[in-house]
């Protein structure tokens, strides 16, 4: 029998129903209240509507939620829209919730203080300073795009990669960092390349654990997906740089000249939007192309089961690939690169990966869409993929990936 835990976790995004890391900081607090521990939840104010909504209609036992955010006037001064004052305003916040989880301590008994989100590297967390064994993470950031294939991006877009690359180093020598790594009990990362940002002697206690899961909640269609006769390869995500959306568009473009049945829906929006529609008119697919913006999460499952027939996602350095996950979770293959999150999910069973190696964007785009061509062609290949994506997905449950960390 598991021992019943009281765990307290410092989740900055908590949000049911939302996706990225607002799901994870959710998906953690439920999944832990699932298995019989008493979980208590330090999240945002701003959190707190969409929170207590949900768990008016669905009561969630041993659960608890505490609110913080400084006043309305502080917030829109220090936070802004940006992400630098965004990071900041994460940073102070974890200050404040220092002292409301001091005060928590002196009242309960905790087994553990996890902190589960944002899940950055980059922040420490004072809350390593209470006399309570504390876990770090799974926490990313370490990933770092292949340089050769950042010649084609803007300035700007090179000039910000070259600044996170930067920081990764800052991060061996930070105090607060340090800090965080020697006085916690466990630390885990997403990945490898995350893992030798951490400075070496803390190794031993660093642990690589994805930090996106799967809660079954998804249902795959048993029919034929209704795209009248057409293949749809599908990108779903931020229209932004390292997403690998050149990548999408090349191969697509290849893919068209041995497949004019196929055709690219790109859900997801971002400042790409107009460099991307242009370079697919010069490409010569913009009328093969469904560009169909955000949609909610329902909504998305929806189009898994019922339109996409592959999900094509070149990202050059996520750490995680919750997408990935829900399109497995749907019976959909998926193209990636053997990098970051998407290489550590996709296998060339339940869908198709390649090293990047010292390949261009040219050559990857060549050797994904030869790939997918070939699965098109192969209708037998194709259901298979569609079954090992099933069978897959299962082994990243939630259930499994938190029950081995409260050890």
């Amino acid at each position: 029998m598991v021992r019943k835990l009281k765990i307290l976790l410092s989740a900055y995004a908590c949000e049911p129903n939302k996706g990225s890391e607002p799901e994870v900081g959710w998906k953690w607090a439920t999944t832990l209240s699932k298995l019989g521990h008493e979980v208590y939840v330090i999240t945002r104010q701003n959190n707190k509507e969409n929170i207590e909504n949900y768990l008016t209609n669905k009561k969630i036992p041993n659960l608890y939620f505490y609110y913080f955010d400084y006043s309305p006037w502080f917030i829109k001064i220090i936070k802004g829209k940006t992400n630098p004052r965004s990071y900041l305003y994460f940073f102070l916040w974890q200050i404040g919730i220092f002292f409301l989880a001091r005060q928590m301590v002196k009242k309960i008994k905790f087994d553990f203080i996890h902190h589960v989100t944002f899940v950055s590297l980059r922040f420490p967390s004072f809350l390593c300073f209470l006399k309570v064994p504390f876990i770090f993470g799974p926490v990313a950031g370490g990933e770092t795009s292949p340089y050769h294939l950042r010649k084609n991006w803007l300035f700007f877009n090179k000039i910000t990669e070259l600044f996170r690359d930067l920081s990764n180093y800052y991060i061996k020598v930070s105090l607060f960092m340090n800090i965080t790594f020697s006085r916690s009990y466990k630390i885990f990362v997403t990945s490898e390349e995350t893992k030798k940002v951490i400075p070496s002697r803390y190794h031993f206690k660093t642990e690589k654990l994805l930090a996106i899961g799967f809660d079954e909640t998804s249902k795959p269609n048993s029919k034929s997906r209704s795209n009248a006769g057409l293949f749809n390869i599908c990108y779903v995500g931020r229209l932004i740089y390292w997403k690998g959306l050149l990548i999408v568009l090349k191969t697509f473009s290849e893919i068209k000249k041995k497949n004019k049945n196929a055709i690219l829906s790109i859900v997801g929006s971002g400042p790409m939007d107009t460099e991307l529609k242009l370079q697919a008119k010069k490409l010569n697919i913009d009328q093969s192309i469904q560009w169909l913006g955000q949609i909610d999460r329902k909504e998305l499952i929806n189009f898994f089961n019922n339109k996409c027939d592959l999900l094509l996602m070149p990202s050059l350095r996520d750490s995680g690939g919750l997408v990935i996950l829900e399109a497995m979770s749907c019976g959909v293959p998926v193209a990636a690169l053997n990098l970051g999150g998407p290489g550590q999910l996709v296998d060339n069973e339940c869908g198709i990966k390649i090293e990047v190696d010292n390949k261009s964007e040219d050559q990857i785009a060549f050797e994904l869409s030869t790939l997918i061509n070939d699965s098109i062609k192969n209708a037998d290949e194709l259901k298979n993929k569609k079954t090992k994506s099933l069978e897959r997905v299962k082994k990243f449950t939630w259930d499994k990936k938190i029950s081995r960390i409260y050890k």
